[in-house]
């Protein structure tokens, strides 16, 4: 097992553990630098991290915490589903930068979760003749932007999303509210299979967890998270779209909506969204395209580097520290940069202030950081 592996074993070993949730998770392993660090340290230094306790810090050294991760690691390289890490290259980095992003994904099939082009399509499972075709409208005319489609495998809106995007020829990803090894509703297995050769499943949980009610509504900020933008196409004043919609918003991700009739119940949600400014009234892929700038039909974008000024004489943490975030492309939270560049919390803020004060990082809210622009 090398390197890599080796530190993935006690990541999901870390995920095991009862009690650390996801805010601890990247805590205790921003805090003494890697997951396999954390299961060598004392309970005596687990429990000075906050939010920790000696129970926990037990419950974290027992035995066979390892044996039960490496019995699941095994059982996803069989079942071919990849475990994706927070810190991986290939973790979603939409996703990386939302509140509450899941410390491992368990993903299965061929799309690119970093795609430069991603929209969710969300709405009501009750979907009307109405919506059906607005879905097939919009993902017709989607084709031209090469994106990648995002929505839950539920009835109505979701599966009319996922079936025409493989009618058309897009990637389509499913994100499912329990493990890839349950999927609901059952009927549409085979739209889910067949979009392993054309996208793919993704989920937050490890194979044979229990489907669950309160899965569902967590699972929407997933939805949200990972993409550009959320359309909500059909909502009711109840429906869970709505959900995915105030989620997309939470992450200052662009909404758009389609405007129904007044007497419709089916598109009172989507109504609401607009007439409260909280979503964009689109009725094609053209307004969407308008609002996201997508400039030309036929090239998606490529990332943009970060321009940098002449850099100044810098020590070696500070230059690991800018390489990281030049490597990252995005704002980093500080206990992600601290994992990134092995350098513990208790000494970056110091490189961090002296990079700022020589116009290389710039500082911002919520303890994240950036390179500075040139």
């Amino acid at each position: 097992m090398n390197n890599q592996d080796q530190e993935k074993l006690y990541q999901v070993a870390l995920s095991l553990v009862e009690g650390v949730g996801t805010t601890l998770w990247k805590k205790l392993i921003a805090q003494f630098g890697s997951a396999e660090a954390v299961f060598q340290s004392s309970v005596k230094s687990l429990t000075r991290i906050p939010g920790s306790s000696s129970r926990l810090a037990y419950a974290i050294l027992k035995k066979d915490t390892l044996s039960r991760a490496e019995a699941l690691l095994i059982a996803h390289q069989r079942a071919k589903v990849q475990i994706i890490s927070f810190y991986d290259a290939a973790y979603p980095e939409r996703l990386k930068h939302t509140a509450n992003a899941p410390p491992l994904l368990y993903f299965r099939g061929n799309a690119d979760l970093n795609a430069a082009r991603i929209i969710s399509i969300v709405g009501t499972r009750n979907a009307t003749d109405y919506g059906k075709k607005m879905v097939e409208k919009l993902i017709s005319e989607l084709c031209a932007y090469h994106v990648l489609i995002v929505s839950g495998l539920a009835y109505g809106v979701d599966i009319c999303a996922h079936r025409g995007a493989l009618k058309h020829g897009l990637p389509t990803l499913t994100v499912l509210a329990g493990s890839l090894d349950m999927i609901y509703p059952a009927m549409h297995k085979k739209v889910a299979l067949a979009m392993l050769l054309q996208g793919g499943m993704l989920s937050e949980h490890p194979l044979g967890t229990s489907l669950e009610t309160h899965q569902f509504p967590a699972r929407n900020r997933i939805i949200a998270g990972i993409a550009d933008a959320t359309v909500v196409i059909e909502a009711g004043d109840k429906s869970g779209a709505l959900i995915t919609a105030d989620c997309a918003n939470s992450y200052d991700r662009e909404v758009f909506a389609v405007p129904g009739s007044v007497y419709d119940t089916a598109s009172s949600g989507c109504n609401y969204l607009i007439k409260t400014h909280q979503a964009h009234l689109i009725t094609g892929a053209g307004d969407i395209a308008y609002i996201m700038n997508w400039d030309t039909a036929n090239k998606a974008p490529r990332p943009s580097e970060p321009v940098m000024k002449k850099l100044p004489q810098l020590t070696t943490q500070e230059q690991g520290t800018v390489q990281a975030l030049q490597k990252l492309h995005k704002e980093v939270h500080i206990d992600e940069l601290s994992y990134q560049t092995s350098i513990p919390l208790s000494q970056l803020p110091s490189v961090l202030l002296q990079l700022e004060l020589k116009n290389v990082v710039k500082f911002l809210p919520g303890n994240k950081f950036k390179l500075a622009a040139a």
